[in-house]
């Protein structure tokens, strides 16, 4: 159980193109599931508080509406080391207090909370077990180029700068391999609600 909660909290993370957003949308029929890139974007928005923020520090630019332009932040926060780290010290505290937060309204006994980033920045501490889903570089590829529109350069220079998924499978309590189909993909799921139900009895 977490610390900060009576619920078990489960992470579901993994490299782009691999899965995660599926397992949350399957897992959403019965399980609350959060979305951090969510949250990310919410406290982003105009007049909340991640947006004021980096408002303040001066950090982003705004169009003609007020609102963060997120091609500006995303080229500010990838030109350098320094410049990420300012950006996430910010955001990073702000989407767990709203993460902890979510966690206490959930009448569920296990909760998921989506975080593509888990391991990149050291958030194992706030969940009980992380969830990995991986998928063959070349089927997470294809995934990207048919869904995301991204050329295969894209892609592979996205898939490339993430963290090696043998790193994240080592430090992952359950691993759900998704090379095949969602019918597949769903059996894993209930194999792995069945080993985290198991634990809890």
């Amino acid at each position: 159980m977490s610390k900060l909660s009576e619920k078990k909290v489960i992470g579901i993370t993994g490299s782009m193109g691999s899965g995660k957003s599926e397992i949350a949308r399957y897992l959403r029929n019965k399980y609350p599931v959060l979305d951090c890139d969510q949250v990310n974007a919410d406290l982003l928005k105009k007049g909340n508080l991640g947006y004021q923020k980096l408002k303040e520090m001066n950090i982003v630019e705004l169009d003609s509406q007020g609102q963060i332009i997120k091609e500006s932040l995303a080229s500010y926060m990838f030109s350098s080391e320094q410049n990420r780290k300012r950006v996430e010290a910010i955001l990073h505290p702000l989407i767990f207090e709203k993460m902890h937060e979510w966690i206490q309204n959930q009448d569920k006994s296990i909760v998921f909370v989506e975080m593509p980033l888990l391991f990149e920045i050291s958030a194992q501490k706030h969940f009980d077990s992380i969830w990995c889903v991986v998928a063959d570089l070349d089927v997470a590829l294809s995934r990207l180029c048919t869904y995301r529109n991204f050329t295969r350069e894209q892609a592979l220079a996205r898939l490339t700068s993430q963290m090696n998924p043998e790193k994240k499978m080592a430090q992952s309590n359950i691993i759900l391999r998704n090379n095949s189909t969602v019918e597949q993909l769903h059996m894993q799921i209930e194999d792995a609600l069945k080993e985290e139900n198991s634990h809890e009895n």
